[in-house]
């Protein structure tokens, strides 16, 4: 298992859940992910349904493994280790990533998995979910993962994605510019080799919602998400 993993987990989640993307409502015509978010609309699909099951059930283990302080200590570690290519900006980002990632551990903790589910739209019957007929951890984990794929294939997602960060940033008050340095110079070659990553490995295994392959992590992630290759 890649010691440093989890940072590109967690980071794949946040981003994809905030790219805006078109969900079909079963009964109110074509809803976006971020009018769900602001507005809270139910979801007209009983919790209990397969896909409903598999995806808390997928959340759940995702979670788990993101709140153990031994994954936690090893996206600082990850975090310390980037910031210190910055050279210049070397202090300034250890305070940014800091005061970052001590939010997002925070955000974890309340996320409930069942309205997680609900909120964006993963208990929906559309084509993403069609194969999971069962409540199967592993297959929604697959299904999921082809959709982040997906994503990361299409550089309109991808300019998406670096506008969300660049407007986060202008809440990190006193670390603006730096912010949008950062995002602009590490989140193009992430989004890329975060591709190779899912593809060469056994993502669903490393969350625990498949059981383990013969496929390994990659040991050394750092090197394959910013690198230039």
């Amino acid at each position: 298992m890649g010691s440093k993993a989890p940072l590109f987990l967690l980071l794949l989640l946040l981003l994809v859940v905030s790219v805006p993307a078109q969900a079909k409502d079963a009964d109110n015509g074509p809803v976006y992910k971020e009018q769900i978010s602001s507005t809270k609309t139910p979801v007209h699909r009983k919790s209990s349904s397969p896909i409903c099951s598999a995806c808390e059930n997928f959340t759940t283990h995702a979670l788990s493994y993101l709140n153990e302080k031994q994954t936690q200590d090893k996206i600082m570690e990850f975090l310390h280790d980037a910031c210190s290519q910055s050279f210049s900006l070397k202090q300034k980002c250890v305070e940014f990533m800091d005061s970052y990632a001590t939010i997002l551990f925070s955000k974890i903790t309340e996320i409930n998995p069942k309205e997680f589910c609900k909120q964006y739209g993963l208990c929906r019957d559309i084509a993403l979910f069609s194969g999971v007929t069962s409540d199967n951890t592993c297959v929604f984990c697959h299904h999921l993962l082809d959709e982040i794929v997906s994503k990361l294939k299409d550089p309109d997602a991808e300019f998406e994605i670096i506008q969300i960060l660049i407007k986060e940033c202008n809440k990190i008050e006193g670390h603006v510019q730096q912010c949008k340095r950062l995002v602009l110079q590490y989140i193009p070659l992430i989004l890329v080799n975060g591709e190779k990553f899912l593809e060469k490995n056994d993502v669903c295994a490393l969350l625990q919602a498949c059981p383990a392959s013969k496929r390994t992590v990659n040991s050394d992630l750092e090197g394959v998400l910013l690198s230039d290759a």
